[in-house]
């Protein structure tokens, strides 16, 4: 289990700040370095690109906005990406976050992941997407307002459809067509948090057994084993035989230190697995799989929540109740199952449908039974 993220002391002369990982029984398990990167001590330009040039290039090092589609007012969605080439070509790891507008953490980790990536050290390309969803990243909303489509559930797209399905098509027929690996970074949005979790492509066979491994390499004990999903990313990848992972940590439209840097270390630790850096890769020793099962409300108005997050559940516990707008109850909301409340919303006004709970069940994961 992971512990606690600890902030040492500055080492050499470098100014980098590091922090060493623990478990749960203060057993070290590696230590990392941000370093820092003073304003204007680098400079990448940036071009506008209808067609990427992805190809490796030892220490390459490119910032692209990559087009989906010209605009009704003229101008063009991009998607930024960032080409992080080391001194020898080998794995390309993809590391995507923004594909909801409203969940930051993944965005920002992104962002730091370019300047704690060292190119000397390097083996292989790291592709950084930091905002996939660039039209919901901009309302600050889970889907894209230019047509109101969840970008994750449209994977892999259409070349000639909506905006949300073009953008698709470009992400996964070229931004991961040729990746070793792709790492999707979440959360739970504007109106809840919940607690890390990493979910991985649960399929028989090298796909299946490649994203497991890879999501115990990441570092996040709990797991959830993601069975296919039409329009889902991980799983239209895993039918053109890519691995991968995603992973959900906080929430509130938050960007919180303590999270986004366990993205990043986790992203590290990726790297490790696949050999893109030399140092020796760490896996969860223990991990526990879980089931994911939301729970809606039966009505509309003020949701006085009953639970805290991490609690044990029962099956049949009463999580809330639903006041209408004279403050009588009108319902209540009860948990479907045993398990753990992996999260909640936040907000206590909610519409009828809306999902104000999840509760973790325990699971044997298909691939690895």
């Amino acid at each position: 289990m992971w512990g606690v993220l600890r902030q040492e002391t500055l080492i050499d002369m470098s100014e980098r700040l590091c922090y060493t990982i623990v478990s749960s029984s203060d057993k070290l398990i590696f230590d990392f370095c941000l370093p820092t990167i003073t304003a204007g001590s680098r400079t990448i330009m940036v071009q506008t690109v209808a067609a990427p040039d992805l190809q490796f290039r030892p220490f390459r090092r490119e910032r692209m906005r990559c087009v989906v589609a010209p605009l009704l007012d003229g101008t063009l969605l991009t998607v930024p990406i960032e080409m992080i080439c080391g001194a020898a070509d080998g794995p390309r790891l993809v590391v995507i976050a923004g594909v909801h507008g409203d969940e930051l953490e993944g965005v920002r980790a992104v962002q730091m992941l370019s300047t704690a990536i060292d190119q000397h050290r390097l083996s292989g390309t790291v592709l950084l997407i930091p905002v996939a969803n660039m039209a919901a990243f901009a309302s600050r909303t889970r889907r894209n307002p230019l047509d109101n489509i969840d970008l994750n559930r449209v994977f892999p797209g259409r070349s000639d459809g909506t905006v949300s399905e073009r953008l698709a098509y470009l992400i996964v027929h070229t931004l991961l067509a040729n990746a070793t690996l792709v790492v999707s970074l979440h959360g739970l949005g504007a109106l809840g948090t919940l607690m890390p979790w990493m979910e991985f492509a649960d399929i028989p066979g090298a796909i299946g057994h490649e994203s497991h491994t890879a999501a115990l390499a990441f570092g996040f004990p709990d797991l959830m084993p993601l069975p296919p999903l039409p329009g889902v990313l991980i799983s239209a990848l895993a039918q053109r035989s890519i691995p991968a992972i995603e992973g959900e940590i906080g929430g509130m439209g938050m960007i919180d230190p303590s999270n986004w840097r366990r993205y990043v270390i986790g992203v590290i630790q990726v790297m490790r697995h696949l050999r893109m850096i030399p140092d020796p890769p760490v896996y969860v020793a223990n991990p526990r799989y879980w089931e994911l099962h939301w729970v809606h409300t039966p009505a509309g108005g003020l949701f006085e929540r009953s639970f805290a997050l991490g609690d044990h559940i029962a099956c049949g516990q009463r999580l809330g109740f639903i006041l209408d707008p004279f403050g009588e109850q009108i319902d209540n909301v009860f948990a479907p199952c045993d398990g753990v409340a992996g999260a909640c919303q936040m907000a206590a006004s909610v519409h009828p449908g809306d999902p104000v709970a999840l509760v973790w069940s325990p699971l044997q994961s298909r691939c690895i039974a």
